[in-house]
């Protein structure tokens, strides 16, 4: 989520969409997208002054037959319970440690940008592909498909995905649906058609849960394993009846994948109890969710900057090429838009410097 907007914006310049627009003769939409772009290099400038986002180092974590743990130090063994909470705000898990030993990162390694969006997806028979943004587990968004009949949909689009999937162990990713009576099947495709499967099925209505398969029980693994010399291409999932699901958070792995920004970490063994102690090395941005006034005022000012910088260069341009009409005498002159430009860049760097560079709000355990 950015740390302003465009509204914002405008009220820390005193300026407006109709002036914008006189000046740089870019459309409504075209000034919209123009400041988002804007606010997106103040929020990352913003971020690298702040030290956001923050690192938390091999944070503990117990699993005693749950299926999934919050990232937070409420499980700190020695009892230093700090100040910050990373509930909906994380960015990134790093590593994850079990006995000692660091695991092998699932694919993809933000366990979602194969289920992120449509655009690298083909729908099959009867299925209707959508992204939505309304109901989703990981990342911004989920893969919403509705079946009229039995159908499938299948990625990535160009059946190129060229993966040896032999170092992982299990396929998970989180799905809901709303009729439980369907069954489904996920199969792996190589280049020539030849594939492993399996079917699974849910066991309650428009609920999210955890689907894990160990890729060792697929139908025929044991004359198609996708490896170096045999490399997946794509995967298929298929609905045998009416149904309409939502599919996230796919990937590959070793017994462990993770949830952001909700920041939850999933233990996905197909046939192994939930039990055991992990760390894991995180990052969050304690902005995500809920951003303070200040770092919304810094956000929208730094922008500003870029937005008046962009402005100054267009009323060169009029000046300097074009007769001056009575139709710009109302727009500002380049004087008021360097002072305005000083003033925001000032205001920014006090109300960041307020807040604390590279400030932290806690300390995983060591």
């Amino acid at each position: 989520m950015p740390y302003s907007t465009e509204s914002d914006v405008y009220d820390a310049t005193g300026y407006n969409s109709d002036i914008v627009q006189k000046l740089s003769q870019k459309t409504p939409e075209q000034v919209t997208t123009l400041i988002n772009g804007y606010i997106a290099q103040a929020d990352l400038r913003i971020k690298r002054l702040l030290g956001v986002p923050i690192s938390i180092r091999k944070e503990y974590h117990l699993f005693e037959s749950n299926h999934t743990v919050e990232l937070g130090p409420y499980e700190d063994p020695m009892g230093f319970f700090s100040a910050y909470d990373p509930l909906n705000c994380v960015d990134d898990v790093y590593a994850i440690y079990q006995n000692g030993y660091r695991v092998k990162l699932p694919y993809p390694k933000d366990c979602d940008s194969l289920s992120e969006d449509i655009i690298n997806m083909n729908a099959g028979a009867n299925c209707t592909l959508s992204r939505e943004t309304s109901i989703f587990k990981c990342g911004t968004a989920s893969i919403k498909a509705i079946f009229t009949a039995a159908g499938s949909f299948d990625f990535p689009k160009n059946h190129n995905l060229e993966k040896n999937i032999e170092p992982w162990n299990y396929v998970s990713f989180w799905f809901r649906t709303n009729n439980k009576t369907a069954t489904f099947t996920i199969e792996l495709y190589d280049k020539d058609g030849n594939k492993i499967s399996r079917t699974f099925t849910v066991t309650i209505n428009d609920t999210w849960q955890i689907i894990t398969l160990q890729i060792s029980k697929f139908t025929d693994y044991s004359t198609t394993r996708f490896n170096e010399e045999r490399l997946l291409q794509y995967i298929t999932i298929k609905a045998d009846k009416a149904c309409t699901i939502h599919f996230d958070n796919f990937n590959f792995n070793d017994g462990f994948f993770w949830t952001y920004p909700e920041g939850l970490i999933c233990w996905s063994t197909e046939d192994t109890e939930p039990y055991g102690e992990i760390e894991v090395t995180y990052a969050y941005d304690p902005y995500k969710v809920s951003t303070p006034e200040d770092i919304k005022e810094a956000s929208a000012r730094l922008a500003g900057v870029r937005l008046v910088e962009f402005l100054i260069g267009c009323r060169q341009r009029v000046t300097g090429f074009q007769q001056m009409s009575d139709d710009l005498e109302d727009t500002p002159d380049r004087d008021a838009l360097e002072m305005t430009r000083s003033r925001l860049r000032k205001e920014a760097e006090e109300i960041l410097s307020g807040t604390g560079f590279k400030t932290y709000s806690g300390l995983g355990s060591a």
